[in-house]
């Protein structure tokens, strides 16, 4: 099977886990150019609206660990750009505050990208997603259909399933909804020792990422070639999940040091 032309890619993130599912793809034969488009996420309105999100997803620890990030000698995080200067230096990096603002879209469109990826980002609106030639496909680190939208991992383990899924998908209007074009399962230890949130945390850095980012490069190869396969997901499939909060850890460290109790 020979290779169309190879592929301009255009990939969306506002994460270092992004940037590091883009690096997978810029050694590859079938890509000829990358464009690492990042963006921030949407930031609270006021201070007392900052307060009330940090209490709401981290607790009493976090809201105190939020407090002491913004002491003067607390360390800066590394920026996204620096990241990606040092990660992917091959690829060529822009930031946008809005992805669907007036000039990321006018960007994107004299681009002419063949094909768009996002990964760890917010959800992409059509007139930003239909751009791509062939379309955007999403990295999503669950099992679509029943696991789909937030917190990786964490309503899988809250109902005792004993494994997770990734997968990669087209961007349609809806979240996470779009054909299926990669997947793959792993075990799930549903009574994980220790905290099971630093499990959930470990298990998305050490196998779920590269597994991702592996998807993603077979994904491309297989739009490079004309080889993609797609598997509709059915109407009314699992409810999307919001991104679990402060007191649904907690419920679920409980549930899980019962199934080790018992």
């Amino acid at each position: 099977m020979i290779a169309r032309a190879g592929l301009d890619l255009v990939f969306f993130t506002s994460s270092p886990l992004g940037i590091e599912a883009a690096a997978a793809l810029v050694g590859l034969p079938e890509v000829r150019s990358l464009h690492l488009i990042t963006t921030s996420l949407p930031r609270p309105r006021s201070p007392v609206e900052r307060l009330l999100k940090t209490w709401r997803y981290y607790g009493p620890a976090g809201l105190l660990a939020s407090v002491r990030s913004r002491l003067p000698m607390a360390p800066a995080a590394p920026s996204l750009a620096d990241l990606a200067a040092r990660v992917i230096p091959a690829a060529v990096h822009f930031h946008y505050a809005d992805l669907h603002s007036a000039d990321c879209l006018d960007h994107i469109r004299r681009l002419r990208p063949d094909l768009g990826i996002v990964f760890a980002c917010y959800r992409l609106q059509r007139n930003l997603f239909e751009i791509p030639r062939l379309g955007t496909l999403n990295l999503h680190l669950g099992k679509a259909p029943d696991f789909r939208g937030s917190s990786p991992g964490f309503y899988e383990l809250l109902a005792g399933v004993p494994e997770i899924g990734v997968t990669v998908h087209w961007v349609d209007d809806d979240l996470d909804t779009g054909p299926i074009v990669r997947q793959r399962t792993f075990p799930l230890d549903t009574a994980p020792p220790g905290d099971p949130i630093r499990y959930l945390s470990a298990l998305q850095r050490t196998v779920l990422v590269p597994a991702g980012a592996a998807l993603l490069a077979d994904a491309v190869r297989g739009e490079a070639y004309g080889e993609s396969v797609l598997l509709p997901q059915p109407a009314g499939g699992g409810r999307p999940h919001r991104r679990a909060t402060w007191a649904q850890q907690r419920m679920l460290r409980r549930i899980v040091a019962a199934r080790r109790a018992g």
